[in-house]
């Protein structure tokens, strides 16, 4: 990943965390911390991130299923792993809308 694609993936999580029915606010740090690339051949990104200065840090990823975070504590020893369960989550929720969008042709 070069530095621009990794700024604007650490904005567009910064945008998602802001909205009202996320963190509601943006995040008072956020790092970029690894990337890599699942079997199917999906970029993913993960950030860690904190609510609030004296917070916890917390995992966030930015791919081309989209962007997201279930709020858990960041862990550097689990961060692909954890990664992976929210990119398969994603990709998931992204499979059963098509399979809804289908039946309604």
């Amino acid at each position: 990943m070069d530095s621009i694609e990794i700024e604007n993936a650490k904005k567009n999580l910064e945008s998602w965390l802001a909205h009202p029915n996320e963190l509601g606010k943006r995040p008072s740090s956020i790092e970029y911390t690894n990337s890599f690339k699942d079997e199917d051949g999906i970029n993913c990104m993960i950030f860690k991130y904190k609510k609030s200065m004296f917070g916890k840090w917390l995992l966030g990823i930015v791919s081309e299923s989209g962007t997201f975070s279930e709020m858990k504590e960041y862990n550097s020893a689990t961060e692909i792993e954890d990664a992976k369960e929210i990119l398969n989550m994603l990709k998931n929720y992204w499979k059963q809308r098509a399979k809804e969008m289908q039946s309604k042709q």
